[in-house]
């Protein structure tokens, strides 16, 4: 390679250096346009549409790494601002609402075998499990982890029930169908009787849990589905109950949502005070 090939080549490539510069710092000038306008957008309280420039920075700006920290930064304390305001709504109503909740509790018996269950269950005072044995009915029940349980318990000729449907005016409602294979599907003998129960949990039973707490009809009749069926109308004492425990769960749901949330926040903010460490 003589000598004028050579100057040639150095020439390009200062040329590309050059280029490659001015490149860079047309991006640094860039990334710093859009750092000044998430923080602008935070003090404003705009946090999704922070979140989507931060988004951005990072896409486009791949190579810039000392701009994306800066942004990481920023993101850190919209989580911590939103954390923030988390804890502090959660924190104003859980009082109230555990209030509420035990207001309601009076009304519910904890049950829990200590040998068999991890998770005990509040039932009410009516469907408490040793008075009702060999009776056909609906029992409902809420457990610690605030999970709604509708149970129809069954004592009779075999019928392996698969569905409840429930009936007032020429209106209906039914749960979804569970086979008799599933393990929420029982049936035993015991003493020479029959017994059979299926267990529906929150959202496969709800159309017929909101069609009893909502219904104006005295008499809301019962039928239980499966290779043969079964009717009774709803006696007044299951009612009561059912609706009790249904607005039971949905405070105990709000309790229990609320003290997830607080430890979330609080992780948070802990998490982000650690890195600044």
């Amino acid at each position: 390679m003589n000598i004028v090939n050579i100057r040639i080549i150095s020439l390009i490539i200062l040329s590309l250096m050059f280029v490659s510069c001015d490149s860079r710092k047309a991006q640094e000038k860039e990334a710093d346009k859009l750092l000044s306008e998430i923080q602008s957008l935070i003090s404003q309280s705009s946090y999704n549409k922070a979140k989507m420039e931060i988004d951005s920075i990072h896409k486009t700006f791949p190579r810039l790494v000392e701009k994306r920290k800066i942004a990481v930064a920023l993101l850190d304390t919209i989580i911590r601002r939103e954390s923030s305001r988390s804890l502090a709504y959660c924190d104003s109503i859980l009082s109230f609402k555990i209030h509420m909740l035990d207001s309601i509790q009076k009304n519910f018996r904890f049950e829990k075998d200590q040998k068999y269950q991890d998770i005990g269950n509040y039932v009410y005072k009516t469907e408490q499990t040793e008075s009702n044995v060999t009776r056909t009915y609906l029992k409902t029940y809420v457990d610690e982890s605030a999970d709604f349980y509708l149970v129809s318990n069954y004592c009779g000729a075999k019928i392996e029930q698969q569905c409840i449907e429930l009936s007032a005016n020429e209106l209906f409602a039914h749960t979804d169908s569970i086979e008799l294979s599933d393990p929420n599907n029982h049936r035993f003998d015991d003493g020479g009787s029959h017994f059979e129960s299926l267990v529906f949990k929150n959202q496969s039973q709800r159309e017929v849990i909101d069609f009893i707490a909502q219904s104006n009809s005295k008499s809301l009749k019962v039928t239980l589905r499966g290779k043969k069926s079964y009717s009774y109308y709803l006696a007044d004492a299951d009612r009561k109950a059912i609706v009790e425990t249904y607005r039971f769960w949905k405070v105990k749901k709000d309790v229990v949502q609320l003290q997830k949330e607080i430890k979330k926040s609080i992780s948070r903010i802990q998490r982000i005070n650690s890195n600044k460490n």
